[in-house]
């Protein structure tokens, strides 16, 4: 993946992350598609949901 695609892919996925309810981000977590996502040195955990993406963790990678 391009390095502006996963920026624009983090950046989307956190948004839609802040106006989520809880119960979205449980479904999200259980029964999404997890993609993991590099990004300048960190690592990202993307999943999708009924089409819409939603970042679940954002690390330092070590």
């Amino acid at each position: 993946m391009k390095n502006e695609a996963a920026a624009m892919l983090i950046l989307v996925s956190n948004e839609h992350f802040k106006l989520a309810r809880w119960w979205t981000l449980a479904a999200a977590w259980v029964f999404g598609r997890h993609r993991i996502v590099h990004h300048l040195g960190r690592e990202a955990r993307v999943a999708f949901w009924r089409g819409t993406p939603y970042l679940l963790t954002f690390r330092e990678v070590t």
